[in-house]
């Protein structure tokens, strides 16, 4: 009979290192896929205030704050809204672009000197 115990406890620590490593690769997994996420909305809003300089560069009259809304990584995500105002110090800009997710708010501030603009 003792050989038995030794054989089940053996097959129970198997069983139990084969569903800590399942759950291992799920966490690590969503991870990963939230680190994305983050990554995209960053590069979302760097592109955001590029294009907020080129329409300064431009010249145009341009309201001081725009709300542009992105859908994140599926068609089943909540839209992101990404609010992208400006201020201007003679003729130096800075771009400022927010947005919220689960409650918490994220930016990207980016300046740039622009001649002959507004």
């Amino acid at each position: 009979m003792l050989n038995n115990q030794r054989g089940f406890m053996f097959l129970s620590a198997i069983f139990l290192t084969l569903i800590v490593a399942i759950m291992a690769q799920i966490i690590l997994t969503a991870n990963a896929k939230v680190q994305q996420r983050n990554s995209t909305l960053y590069f979302t809003a760097v592109n955001l205030a590029n294009e907020q300089f080129a329409m300064l560069e431009g010249g145009g009259n341009i309201p001081a704050e725009d709300k542009k809304s992105y859908n994140g990584m599926s068609k089943y995500a909540a839209p992101i809204i990404f609010n992208v105002s400006y201020t201007q110090a003679g003729n130096k800009y800075t771009v400022k672009v927010t947005w919220t997710v689960n409650g918490e708010t994220e930016n990207f501030e980016s300046t740039k000197i622009i001649s002959g603009g507004n």
